[in-house]
């Protein structure tokens, strides 16, 4: 199988925030940035493991941070959703900074981040 790259946009204020993603062999590789610097602030590691508790499995989530950062946030809950809806080992590196940003640009920053998470995840699901 061959490496696929996808980069999907969506403006959040006065910036766009861009999602983009890469096959690394059966894994998924997404880098989320955008805003006045791009940058890494946040990185989140999501793979399926078997339960402790009952004959299932569920998606485990690890995380680095770089400091100062809260990117690691928007790492953590994308990973999961990605790795729970598509059954796939996936990294997740997020780096967004807006200058001075206000409380209504983080909301749509956030907003904007679900929408790209969901139509990725829409986009491989079409694919299978």
């Amino acid at each position: 199988m061959h490496d696929r790259v996808m980069i999907l946009e969506r403006k959040a204020g006065r910036h766009s925030i861009f999602l983009e993603a890469k096959d690394v062999g059966k894994d998924l590789l997404i880098t989320i940035y955008g805003g006045d610097e791009h940058h890494l602030g946040g990185v989140a590691v999501a793979y399926e493991t078997k339960s402790h508790y009952r004959d299932a499995s569920t998606v485990s989530v690890s995380t680095l941070t770089f400091p100062g950062h809260k990117d690691y946030l928007i790492s953590n809950s994308t990973a999961e959703q990605v790795c729970k809806a598509l059954k796939k080992s996936t990294v997740v590196t997020t780096g967004i900074h807006y200058n001075n940003a206000t409380k209504g640009e983080i909301d749509a920053i956030i907003k904007a981040v679900d929408w790209l998470t969901k139509e990725l995840i829409s986009h491989y699901q079409k694919a299978e």
